[in-house]
This record gives C-alpha cells, structure tokens and sequence, in this order.
C-alpha cells in the first residue's frame, strides 16, 4: 500500500462524515489515487462528470477534509485517467515525525495469573473455554480460527492469556502474539508513515506474519479505512494459508461487525465461533470464592452471596467489588464478614452499581435506543437519517461524559466507524444544548439515570 493510498483512505474516512451516502457513492468512491507531486495528492476520475461535480458541489467539503486528516499534502488535483500517464513520477510522502514502533517483537509476557485453571468453568462459557483449550493443546488445525465474543467484564482478554500462557508452556518455541485492534492500526501506521524506504512496512509484516500464533484483542474497534482492513485481510490470509492460529475477539457478534467488510468477516466466521454470556449465581459464587482465595481476602459466605447478587453481568465489576469490600475491611481492622460493611465500602465506590453491571459504551447505546424506540443496529450503523442523528449524537455525548477514559476515535468506530471529529462535534452540540433547552438537559439526565438504574 502506497503513501498516497493511504492519505486518501484517510480523506476518504473524513468525507463519509461530510457528504451523503449517496453523493459519497456516486463521485468518492469513484476516485482512485495515483500520485503524489508537488506536494498535491493527484486522483485520477473515469469521468468528466464526476470531477465536474466534485468541484462544483464538493470542493469546500474535500478541502475541510483534507485539513482534517493528518496528512501534509498543500491540495488535490483531480485528473482523467486518460491523463495518468503525465503524472508518472510521484514523490514521496512529506515526511512525519518518527514514532516509537517495535517491529522485531513476536513475543509478549502473558499474565501469569491469567490461566485455565483460574477460569471458572460455568454454563454460559464452557464451550469457549472448551474450544480456547482445544486451540491451546493444538493450534492451528480444525479450530482455526477462533472468534470469542461476548460484552465486556466476561472473560475475553482472560481466555486469550490463557491460550498464550498453555501454549507457551508446552510449546515455548512457538511465537505466540497478543495484540488490541487498536495497537494494531497503530503499528500499520507506524510502519507507513515513518518510513520512505519501506523498512517498517517489511518488519511490519515480519512482525505480524511470522507468527505461530497471533491474538487480536477487541477486533470491533478495527477501523473501517480501506488501508487498515486490506493490512488485516491480507494478514489474516497469509497466516491461515500457512495453517497458522488466529484467535480474535470482539465484544459483539460478527453479524454486528457492520463496518468491516464482508471479505473479513467471512473469514472471521469460517473457524470456530463461541459466545460468552453473564454468568449464573452459581457461577458467580465460584468466581468469587476462587478470587477470595487468589487475593487472600477473608470474607464470609453471606457477603459472597450478597456481591454475586448485586453484579449479575459483569465479573470485571464483579472482582472490583470484592476487592473493594477486603481493602476497606482491612483498613478499619475489621472482618468482611456483615452486609452493612459491605454497603459501607462501596457506598461511594463507582462499583455500587445497585445491580445494574457495569457501564459501558454498548450499555449507553442500548438504553438510549431503547429511550428513543430505535434498533441499535442503525445508531452503530452507516445511516445518517434525521431519526437517528440524534440519538447517535447524544449517545456520544453521554459516553464522554460517563465513560472520559474511552479514547474519541473508539468512540467513532463504535458508532458505525465515524472519526473522531465526528465525536467531538456531537459532543460540543450537546453539550450547548443542554445548557439553553432545560427539558432538553432533563432529557439527557434521564437516559443517564436509566443507564445507572436509577
């Protein structure tokens, strides 16, 4: 992939935001990059009426596109392909500011604690776990590859560790990687930009394609950019040919991945598909007593009970809790052994959830849905209708102000792959709405509580 392929992947993802459907699929996607040369980025149009329209009814909303993204270009030229041949030599990218990058590392320092024999086995995981320790003893055959999903604080990123830790365990030699979609993208990144000589694109590959073993934690947050999917695509394709593990994850079902092409998640669905769901009270109580044990926390039966009914769908939340409830007993010299301890550790914990799991993007998507008779489908979707905008804009709004640790470029790519500017712009509305409509602001106070239970 080209440098000037990859600014225009870039522009391509800021006009999605800018333009209609329609007008996107009907001149855009029309255009092919050829050149970078005197600083311009050149695109090459099979027809005069497409460039015509661009520049009679598009230009000011290319121009912001191009400011908007990071690339150092001065304009665009649009030609006809009939004239390709005139820009034949092409410059090189401007050059950017190196970026720390470590292609040679084929290797990571799994959690050691992160293993099967701390996962509690219950009805609504064993078959991922079941499968996680099949692709463990034997990666690479029938179980290849392995998609695990399921909503957040369920034990994903725990499987995975555990694969990488059983695998590295009998077999240390293997290279065996972890990784997030979004250090992914990073490193994709990295390697073009900063580089004119290719040497990071060649140990990019290196990195993620002489593999044994390659886990990518997260794959929702994969971008929707040509570049970054076509790196994935071709990735994936060289490491299955070679009979070679994949094991993904993502904290919705592949049918929901609407922003990642279909040529991926095809492939995503060939292997071997297992969901994780919240766990029974059973279950709960298992997890609990297990984590008791590993962190050394004295707590009674009853207080067990109580923190495995009050968190019913998130074991993340869950363990916070506990620790929580034996940090507070400990630093009163106190035995967590009473329910009234237990209210008064988490009385101002963000964990004293009343039952309703933790918060999350997904949550706040499916309350404000649900507030404004809506499919989450379309809020996380491509569709820009005047039903939906709203609803998309205030449900970014309210994960900014609920959820501040979410990078805005996640934010985005849960909302139907938008871009980061497209975040902070719902943001800014809301935010100056709510301070002059009052009904308004109770509005978005109430999808707030609904989201907390309250």
């Amino acid at each position: 992939m080209k440098d000037y392929e990859i600014i225009w992947s870039e522009i391509l993802d800021k006009l999605m935001t800018k333009v209609s459907s329609p007008c996107y699929d009907i001149y855009f996607s029309k255009l092919t990059p050829v050149a970078l040369k005197d600083g311009k980025l050149i695109l090459s149009s099979p027809k005069t009426s497409i460039r015509n329209g661009i520049m009679k009814n598009f230009e000011s909303a290319l121009n912001m596109a191009l400011r908007e993204s990071m690339a150092k270009v001065e304009g665009v030229v649009i030609i006809l392909h009939s004239e390709i041949a005139d820009y034949a030599e092409i410059e090189s990218a401007p050059e950017v500011k190196k970026e720390e990058f470590t292609p040679t590392m084929t290797k990571i320092t799994f959690q050691k604690n992160l293993t099967f024999d701390t996962f509690v086995i219950g009805d609504s995981n064993k078959y991922a776990a079941a499968a996680a320790k099949a692709v463990a003893e034997n990666p690479g055959t029938n179980l290849n590859p392995l998609f695990i999903y399921g909503k957040p604080g369920l034990g994903k990123t725990h499987i995975l560790h555990a694969i990488g830790n059983e695998i590295l365990r009998v077999n240390p030699d293997l290279r065996v990687y972890y990784t997030t979609a979004e250090n992914y993208m990073n490193d994709l990144i990295y390697s073009i930009r900063n580089s004119n000589n290719n040497e990071l694109t060649k140990q990019f590959r290196d990195k993620y394609r002489n593999l044994d073993v390659l886990m990518i934690d997260d794959v929702q947050f994969i971008a929707k950019s040509n570049s970054t999917q076509d790196s994935l695509f071709h990735t994936f394709n060289d490491l299955y040919t070679d009979g070679k593990q994949i094991i993904l994850s993502s904290d919705r079902p592949i049918k929901e991945l609407t922003y990642i092409e279909d040529r991926l998640t095809s492939r995503f669905a060939s292997g071997v598909v297992a969901d994780i769901q919240p766990p029974s009270f059973e279950t709960r109580v298992a997890i609990l007593q297990k984590k008791a044990y590993q962190f050394k926390i004295d707590v009674s039966p009853e207080v067990i009970n109580y923190i495995a009914d009050k968190e019913k769908y998130n074991v993340r939340m869950m363990e916070g809790m506990l620790k929580t409830v034996g940090y507070y007993a400990s630093l009163n010299g106190r035995t967590a052994d009473s329910i009234d301890l237990v209210m008064e550790a988490l009385r101002d914990s963000k964990t004293n959830s009343s039952g309703a799991g933790e918060v999350t993007i997904n949550k706040i998507a499916e309350v404000t849905c649900e507030y404004f008779g809506i499919k989450q489908a379309d809020i996380c979707g491509k569709k820009k209708t005047k039903e939906l905008v709203e609803p998309r804009q205030l449900a970014m709004y309210i994960v900014t102000t609920m959820l501040p640790e979410i990078p805005l470029a996640s934010i985005g790519q849960f909302f139907g792959g938008r871009d980061h500017t497209t975040v902070i712009h719902a943001r800014d509305k809301i935010q100056q709405r709510i301070t002059v409509d009052e009904l308004y602001k109770r509005k978005v106070e109430d999808i707030k509580n609904r989201v907390l239970n309250k």
